[in-house]
């Protein structure tokens, strides 16, 4: 009977050991988006000026962290992130002047993008205790949640595929981290929107926060 109660002991512990392991934590994700849209052209044709400005957008999810090795580790996000960019008056003359040009609807609009996005992030980090640096890259999708009915957006595609590439630091007081403050850049692979003219690709940059439990 000892021996089984050992044996049982054992074989729980192993299973929670594990787990404790491969989970590194958990939490929310939150933060602002500068998001804007890349616009190629085909040659022949001219840009009407498009602005550069981004346009400010937020960031809303939850993460959780796998593979809880010294340095390394994989985090899986899932959130809520809108894109997009300002709309000129220069641009709705543009298009009303020339049929074939992507037209993005009245002046003043400020239109946006809003996916719901999956990532999933190597992290190598330069420590274990106290303020942590760390690095990250991994692959994105995107699938679009809701498009504003105006010319500009109402043909983008339903799903996007980009990269992350991260940089920040964690707050490890003890043995588990409990804030952490990361910086990235976001481009895409896929193409938001095409035509005979015009190719249009998103990409943003993101400053957040995550909150670990």
């Amino acid at each position: 009977m000892k021996r089984l109660a050992l044996l049982l002991c054992i074989a729980g512990f192993i299973p929670a050991s594990a787990s404790a392991q491969f989970l590194r934590g958990w939490g929310i994700k939150g933060g602002v988006v500068a998001a804007h849209q890349a616009f190629y052209y085909t040659p022949g044709f001219t840009s009407p000026g498009i602005p550069r400005e981004p346009r400010w957008g937020a960031y809303a999810g939850l993460f959780a962290e796998f593979l809880n090795l010294p340095v390394v580790s994989i985090s899986l996000e899932g959130a809520y992130v809108q894109k997009g960019r300002k709309v000129t008056a220069e641009e709705v003359s543009r298009s009303a002047a020339e049929p074939a040009y992507l037209s993005p609807g009245p002046a003043g609009l400020t239109p946006r993008l809003e996916y719901f996005s999956l990532a999933l992030v190597i992290k190598v980090r330069a420590g274990r205790r106290g303020l942590v640096p760390y690095v990250g890259i991994g692959p994105r999708f995107d699938f679009a949640l809701a498009r504003e009915k105006i010319d500009l957006y109402r043909n983008f595609k339903r799903s996007d595929i980009g990269i992350v590439l991260a940089g920040g630091v964690e707050i490890i007081p003890r043995r588990h981290t409990a804030l952490s403050f990361e910086a990235r850049w976001s481009p895409s692979f896929s193409r938001a929107f095409s035509n005979d003219i015009l190719i249009v690709k998103n990409q943003t940059i993101d400053f957040l926060c995550s909150v670990w439990f």
